[in-house]
């Protein structure tokens, strides 16, 4: 009899945990980003690197490691430059991280649009990718769009 018992419990819980880590999907939220800076580091003949800070508030009441983002950067529209970072960090729960890339941006590449940013000291930011998070030894993807209204220098 203490046989059957054990066995219907282990039955019991081969089918509760699969629903356990649904459960863990359904409540992990999306991370909060925004842009806190977009700035040229360094000016060149014919490329420039943008330092793009960003800060990425963790909404969830568990740890969330940002083990990848990847992404594309627009410049007033304009597709300028793709990045993907590779960062393995630990976002605390109810904390933030702030990543801080740095983009070669090739002027050929870029257009009339970084052109343009440039001399009119200001320009309208977006960043649209994906963001890979660990929890609990599983991973999880969802999107990310930062959009940005004027950043000046």
């Amino acid at each position: 009899m203490a046989r059957l018992k054990i066995s219907i419990f282990l039955l019991v819980l081969v089918f509760l945990l699969p629903q356990c880590q649904v459960a863990q999907r359904l409540a992990l939220l999306n991370c909060k980003y925004r842009f806190l800076n977009v700035a040229p580091s360094r000016i060149g003949w014919t490329s420039l690197d943008l330092k793009v800070s960003i800060e990425v508030d963790n909404p969830n009441p568990m740890d969330v490691v940002l083990d990848r983002l990847g992404f594309d950067f627009f410049v007033n529209g304009s597709k300028v430059g793709s990045g993907d970072l590779r960062e393995g960090r630990t976002i605390p729960a109810g904390g933030s991280i702030v990543l801080e890339p740095v983009l070669k941006i090739s002027y050929l590449r870029a257009g009339i649009s970084i052109i343009k940013a440039i001399k009119n000291n200001q320009a309208n930011y977006e960043l649209r990718g994906r963001a890979t998070y660990l929890v609990g030894g599983r991973e999880f993807v969802f999107p990310v769009k930062i959009v940005s209204g004027e950043i000046t220098r």
